[in-house]
């Protein structure tokens, strides 16, 4: 199937017409200079429904206070306490509120709310994400403004009642995060204690598949200057696979001390885990003439089909298990030395174990008519000590609004990694006896039978700086130098050779970027922004790959941002270039010789927007199109897959959300649409995923008693696949038709 292509004249012609949208009729006569509006002002930017904000379908009531510099959802996208309208670069949110009125249940769901982003349940990285037109390995996942190295590893698919909001910052971030940061980092920042709130939030949920939920919520101010605040959530669900039951639970407590207005002391520890019986590896392509019921769901040369019938079976081993355990220890000090100046210090303790022991890889044997499965067993370890100071200074340079932070940062990362590979028994096609997984032993694991353990530090320099040239024009830049140590230790269990490696990087990342106020609530922004990747994930890396030097990456992007028509119309706009170099591709002379001459790009443009339509209808709505594109890639054997597009890439998104309330009841009705476009399940494009359009409908009643919902997901019951894993002959089958009734309560 043909692919379609946006030239750099699309790219232009899309910038144009952002800038011909601000020529639209402005709301208020005075333009309001940038950076003019105070603390407590309601800030001017356009983000998705929800953030920030409350909207009544009666008449539009927008809520937004900054409660404090933590609490500034621009966080993620700065560290010069700028305001949402002030970031030359697109920043999407979801706050708890929106999370909760589209039924959203966990980050999987949540990053797929999100405008352009496609987000899949792969068991050995739950809840990543590709966006931009690259996948997992570009964007990197924070938990509460903190990244980890490899942050991939990190990432889990939480129950969304555990936070505030969440963020997706779009494009490269390098210069906040350091190295890993291309396509965008992801935000979950947890509930925490505020000393403005009283009272807290009761969750009870239950639907298909044995799903339930539970969530309780609780900010208590003990006096003016102390605050506390608990969150419990807890999940289960038999799965909508054969034999996948899994449960989950999480517990955040945090305190706030602010004995006055220049002091503020925040700690907070988050604890989770989760565990899954027999985790789902996907359904396998199997000839059409061996499908009891054979699809069209995936496009192939060699007439392989996934099997409708086999939509609910589970081909992993019968004793296999996935589980993590996880707590994290954050403190944050903030303290304004002057009406200038203020300093801020973070400091954070991270511990986890994960846990998979499965088969994870089956392909069909046509001699045996049945499936061959691969054995895995990977156990991690791994602490983290992160420190992170800064200095933040507000001023004036010849008579101009000036901002400038620098700062330090330092982590240390202890990570075991315990990796057998082998063989599991054979299945069939109906899973009639799973088998067991294999002993750990030289005979089942041929393969591979390795511990190594990985020590990496990371000790950064870092500074922003923002100057209003006039006052509707802001100029923002930013620079961050890292040195990167890494030392790895390897035992091979087989042969008792000990082994290990060392590498040192030191690498700088940039960027510029403007915002220009064209008129009142209406700001373009255009950024330069570059990055820096591994060839591979650092807490993993091999020998081979650790002779390599980092690949970069850079982007340009030019956005709008205008809220129209009384406040009633917020869209942004966004077109974007990236580009990475260095990546790792084969020798087209010495097909057997890897080397860093390949490269990946995309170009893209974004729309999203929330309209007050009538009095009692709001729709949220958001597209994205992009062409994402190997330039230069050879593979083992020499295969040269210059032009294909990555796996996990879709590109055309869209969505709509729509709520309508009924005249003198508390009933309202919400309909949501999401399409996601075509995608291929390896680099080959030999297998390509079809596009699918998922409906989900709820109805609400919001009585004196408490909130119910009763919502519908995948209204229509559509046969679809969400995302492809580690074979490309397997891929994850979206969940059937589903029911919840869900009760909320608010209460002080």
């Amino acid at each position: 199937m043909p692919t379609h292509r946006l030239s750099s004249s699309s790219f232009l012609r899309a910038a144009a017409l952002a800038l011909a949208a601000a020529a639209l009729p402005a709301p208020d006569a005075h333009a309001e200079p940038i950076g003019s509006r105070p603390a407590d002002a309601e800030p001017t930017h356009s983000v998705r429904a929800g953030s920030d904000q409350a909207v009544d379908l009666d008449a539009v009531r927008v809520q937004a206070e900054r409660r404090d510099a933590r609490a500034a959802s621009v966080a993620s996208a700065s560290r010069l306490g700028l305001d949402p309208a002030e970031i030359p670069a697109t920043l999407d949110l979801l706050d708890a509120e929106a999370i909760q009125a589209r039924g959203l249940r966990d980050s999987v769901e949540i990053l797929r709310a999100m405008p352009g982003v496609m987000a899949g349940n792969l068991p050995g990285q739950p809840g990543v994400a590709s966006m931009r037109g690259f996948a997992s390995g570009a964007v990197s996942y924070l938990f509460d403004g903190v990244r980890l190295t490899s942050s991939g590893f990190s990432a889990r698919n939480w129950d969304s009642f555990q936070f505030e909001r969440v963020e997706v910052l779009k494009g490269p971030a390098s210069v906040l995060y350091g190295e890993g940061v291309l396509a965008g980092a992801i935000n979950f920042v947890p509930k925490s204690a505020q000393l403005d709130e009283r009272g807290g939030e009761l969750l009870l949920g239950y639907g298909s598949h044995g799903s339930a939920r539970l969530g309780l919520d609780r900010n208590a101010p003990l006096s003016d200057t102390v605050a506390v605040r608990g969150v419990l959530s807890a999940n289960r669900s038999d799965g909508y696979i054969d034999d996948t039951a899994s449960q989950a639970q999480a517990f955040g407590g945090s305190l706030l001390w602010q004995p006055d207005a220049r002091l503020s002391l925040r700690a907070a520890l988050d604890y989770q885990r989760d565990d899954f019986d027999t985790a789902y590896f996907g359904a396998p392509l199997v000839p059409a003439e061996v499908a009891a019921d054979p699809s069209a769901l995936v496009d192939n040369a060699l007439g392989l089909v996934v099997d409708k019938a086999a939509r609910d079976r589970n081909y992993n081993v019968r004793d296999g298990r996935m589980d993590s355990r996880s707590w994290w220890l954050r403190t944050r000090l903030d303290y304004r030395l002057n009406d200038a100046w203020n300093l801020s210090n973070e400091a954070s303790v991270y511990d986890a174990r994960r846990r998979w022991d499965n088969s994870e890889d089956f392909a069909y044997d046509a001699a045996s008519g049945r499936l061959q499965r691969s054995a895995a067993r990977i156990h991690h370890e791994q602490r983290v000590w992160n420190q992170r100071l800064s200095l933040r200074h507000e001023g004036r340079v010849g008579g101009r609004r000036h901002l400038f932070a620098a700062g330090f940062e330092y982590s240390d990362t202890d990570f075991f990694n315990l990796r057998r590979f082998g063989n599991a028994g054979s299945v069939d096609l109906l899973a009639h006896e799973r088998g067991a997984l294999p002993p750990d032993n030289p005979l089942d694991y041929g393969d591979g039978r390795n511990d190594f353990s990985t020590r990496a530090k990371v000790a950064a320099v870092f500074a922003e700086d923002a100057l209003n040239l006039t006052e509707r024009w802001l100029l923002v830049a930013g620079l961050r130098h890292e040195r990167i140590e890494l030392r790895r230790r390897n035992l091979d269990l087989d042969s008792g050779l000990c082994s290990g490696f060392g590498r040192e990087f030191s690498p700088t990342s940039w960027r510029l970027g403007s915002v220009f106020e064209l008129r009142p609530r209406t700001q373009l922004y255009a950024q330069y922004s570059s990055a820096v990747l591994p060839v591979s994930s650092f807490l993993t890396i091999n020998q081979r790959n650790n002779a390599f030097d980092l690949s970069h990456g850079e982007s340009l992007e030019v956005g709008l941002r205008s809220e129209l028509f009384d406040r009633r119309l917020r869209l942004t706009a966004a077109a974007y270039k990236l580009r990475q170099d260095d990546i790792l591709t084969r020798d087209p002379l010495q097909p057997q010789i890897s080397v860093q001459d390949g490269r990946q790009s995309a170009q893209g443009v974004e729309l999203s927007l929330s309209a007050q339509a009538a009095p009692r209808l709001r729709i949220d709505a958001s597209a994205a199109l992009l062409s994402s594109r190997f330039d230069r890639l050879r593979e083992a054997g020499g295969a040269d897959r210059s032009g294909n597009r990555p796996s996990n890439v879709p590109e055309r998104t869209a969505s709509v959300d729509a709520w309508y309330r009924l005249d003198g009841l508390p009933l309202s009705f919400h309909l949501g649409l999401r399409h996601v476009g075509d995608f291929y399940t390896d680099n080959a494009n030999q297998f390509r995923v079809r596009a699918h359009t998922v409906a989900d409908a709820a109805v609400d009643w919001n009585g004196a008693s408490g909130r119910y919902t009763l919502r519908v997901r995948n209204l229509a019951d559509a046969f679809y696949a969400d995302w492809s894993g580690y074979s490309a002959r397997q891929v994850y089958l979206g969940a059937p038709r589903s029911v919840e009734l869900t009760y909320t309560r608010a209460f002080r």
